[in-house]
């Protein structure tokens, strides 16, 4: 049971002023302040009280898994052995399942002032994963107003493994609408899905659809308008296994003020893209912009994505950065 004695946050501060606060439950980003023309902006939807986390059902700033996303079906097959998972979306698994990443209390170490490690150990079997899985999730923000988060995950036995930073963004500040921001994604494909939200294995092009974000232009957020929650393949992403994968840009969002911009970068092979359609009280819906690096959704059951299992012998290793640009 958490208490609020478990709960604890910690602060990372630059020379710019900067200051990205963040929580032990679920590891995750609470509040992000940064300087744009004389005023301070949080740029990152969350709670100054960490203990309104115990309640959020939107993964607010969250390190999401051991697998984010969904995976069909709640199961993947691993040497000809079926594992079930624990479905908590109807027939599926979103995220890891409940109480997974996102929803435990983390331990802390290495804490400076400029970085944070948080650790955390999952048992054999934990909402269906084989092998004990080690994570490690370190966050630093650098003096250029970068925050880099990097991720160590390793399993006593096979299985598949794929976490991501599930943070809101509003560059205009956290109480802001997120309307009229720009994105572009570095994306000409993307990956269709069913009626329950899983890919169907296609990579389909983006040309001639609402999804077009190869270059930048203002998001017209609203139900079915730029109502956007979708894997994205990244052009050239490069991956080809745990030890043979580079870093690639992603995307960029933008303010509507054009004052600040956020680059993303990550040496995963997708990003998803989320326009906050069910954010809920005290937020509203479309009032943040996700973007998740990320494995495909459902990769462990389609031969054909990019991904690869994590074992004794096939650490995962992650990097995310989340990169400040004010003009």
């Amino acid at each position: 049971m958490t208490t609020l004695q478990t709960l604890e946050t910690v602060t990372l501060s630059n020379t710019q002023g900067d200051e990205v606060i963040l929580c032990n439950y679920g590891a995750r980003i609470t509040q992000w302040f940064t300087h744009v023309n004389g005023e301070v902006r949080n740029i990152v939807l969350g709670f100054s009280d960490p203990t309104e986390y115990l309640n959020d059902s939107t993964f607010l700033g969250a390190i999401v898994g051991p697998y984010a996303n969904r995976i069909g079906g709640a199961s993947f097959i691993i040497n000809g052995k079926k594992h079930a998972l624990t479905a908590n979306e109807g027939s599926n698994q979103l995220h890891g399942g409940p109480k997974a990443f996102g929803e435990l209390i983390w331990g802390i170490s290495d804490n400076s002032a400029q970085k944070v490690t948080f650790n955390c150990t999952l048992p054999d079997g934990f909402n269906g994963y084989p092998g004990a899985i080690n994570a490690k999730i370190s966050y630093e923000l650098t003096s250029d107003g970068a925050l880099t988060i990097s991720g160590v995950l390793t399993s006593e036995q096979l299985t598949a493994l794929g976490p991501t930073s599930h943070p809101y963004f509003n560059l205009m500040g956290a109480q802001q609408s997120a309307q009229n921001h720009s994105i572009q994604v570095n994306a000409s494909n993307y990956t269709p899905t069913d009626d329950l939200n899983v890919p169907t294995g296609e990579i389909a092009t983006v040309t001639n659809t609402p999804l077009d974000f190869r270059k930048s232009r203002a998001l017209t957020l609203g139900i079915g308008l730029d109502d956007v929650d979708h894997n994205f393949v990244i052009d050239d992403h490069g991956y080809l296994s745990h030890a043979q994968n580079k870093l690639n840009k992603q995307g960029v969002l933008t303010s509507p003020d054009n004052a600040l911009t956020l680059h993303v970068s990550s040496n995963l092979p997708g990003v998803q893209v989320y326009t906050g359609r069910y954010l809920a009280e005290p937020f509203k819906p479309f009032q943040g912009i996700c973007l998740e690096p990320q494995f495909f959704p459902d990769s462990p059951n389609k031969p054909n994505f990019p991904f690869e299992l994590t074992g004794p012998e096939s650490p995962l290793q992650f990097t995310i950065i989340y990169a400040l640009v004010k003009t």
